[in-house]
């Protein structure tokens, strides 16, 4: 079903107050996101930075590698002296956790999702900060949940939270683009999933100094990638008359952006409903699912292993390879609309 926005912040505040607490009784913060982080992922870990440094607390962000996507972001975070630090790869985090350690997760809620997820067996002091669907494998024993799906984005979620902090909290000026980056991307310019919250999170940030022209810049794509995402809509093909599927074939590290960027381009031509791109990625074959709200193409890609949100969904698959995923994903589609009937 379509999520229903809450008008009533009566949690985040709540949250944010617990979140204190819990970050005072604490010996240091890790904040974590999800594997292969995306701008809403590294967003929300640099707006739960500032929220617990705030309270005078050592506070670090595991990153071990960033795809395409925050290749220009990371470059722009590193130049200032204060983020040079607080970076920190799988055997650093493992190094500073201990059990009076708070761990933070932000934009997942899935065990297997996490960039290490061993971090989750060394503390029972567990946040997590999400807007996804809830999955099987949800992280069951976090202190503290802050999961709301009819959020735009994990960004949204913790711009709130910043909000209702007991002491004002002053944004860095990439902070705040980081956070409103993470929003815009998730809703696609403010396009899908975007609530009477979502613009007044948005709103918020603007007023802490965010440079818009800069933020854009960030995710513009160069001209190789373009050609890439070019062919790929120059080879979809249609099924069901309003849905597009094509195939990336190109061995790429960065596959997984690739089809998501070609997902959302198919879907700006006319009569498109939904798109479907299929990719390689090391060995796993991994499809991203756009739709503009007709056709769930969360429900779909559910059936592969995967899962998202109504307009926006992806899954990886192991152990077939592209035409094969391309022939199941054609027959849970049939399925799909069986269903509905």
């Amino acid at each position: 079903a379509q999520e229903l926005e809450k008008r009533t912040k009566v949690k985040a505040r709540v949250v944010a107050h617990a979140l204190e607490e819990l970050i005072e009784g604490s010996q240091n913060v890790i904040i974590m996101g999800h594997l292969n982080a995306d701008i809403d992922s590294m967003g929300s870990s640099l707006g739960l930075y500032r929220f617990a440094k705030n309270l005078n607390k050592d506070v670090y962000i595991v990153n071990n590698k960033t795809g395409l996507s925050l290749d220009s972001f990371i470059e722009t975070l590193e130049k200032q002296e204060e983020y040079k630090d607080i970076l920190v790869d799988k055997n650093k985090a493992l190094s500073l956790i201990t059990e009076n350690t708070l761990l933070i997760i932000t934009d997942t809620h899935k065990k297997s999702y996490v960039e290490v997820p061993e971090l989750l067996d060394k503390t029972e002091r567990i946040v997590v900060v999400d807007h996804h669907r809830r999955g099987t494998d949800y992280i069951e024993n976090a202190t503290l949940t802050f999961h709301e799906a009819y959020a735009s984005s994990a960004a949204e979620l913790v711009t709130e939270i910043i909000e209702y902090a007991t002491n004002d909290i002053v944004l860095n000026q990439i902070e705040a683009e980081s956070l409103y980056a993470g929003i815009m991307v998730d809703t696609k310019n403010f396009t899908f999933k975007t609530g009477v919250r979502t613009f007044e999170a948005a709103a918020y940030l603007r007023k802490s100094g965010v440079d818009i022209i800069k933020v854009k810049k960030w995710f513009q794509s160069d001209l190789k990638t373009y050609n890439k995402i070019s062919s790929i809509v120059n080879k979809a093909e249609t099924i069901f008359e309003t849905i597009a599927i094509s195939i990336y074939d190109e061995e790429d590290k960065d596959a997984n952006i690739v089809c998501a960027k070609a997902a959302d381009e198919l879907l700006t031509i006319n009569n498109i409903t939904a798109s479907f791109v299929i990719g390689r990625l090391d060995d796993k074959v991994c499809i991203s699912g756009r739709s503009i709200g007709d056709i769930n193409v969360q429900l779909i890609l559910e059936k592969l292993g995967g899962g998202g949100h109504i307009t926006l969904a992806g899954a990886q698959v192991e152990g077939m390879n592209v035409q094969e995923v391309k022939k199941e994903l054609i027959e849970k589609i049939n399925e799909y609309f069986n269903e509905i009937k």
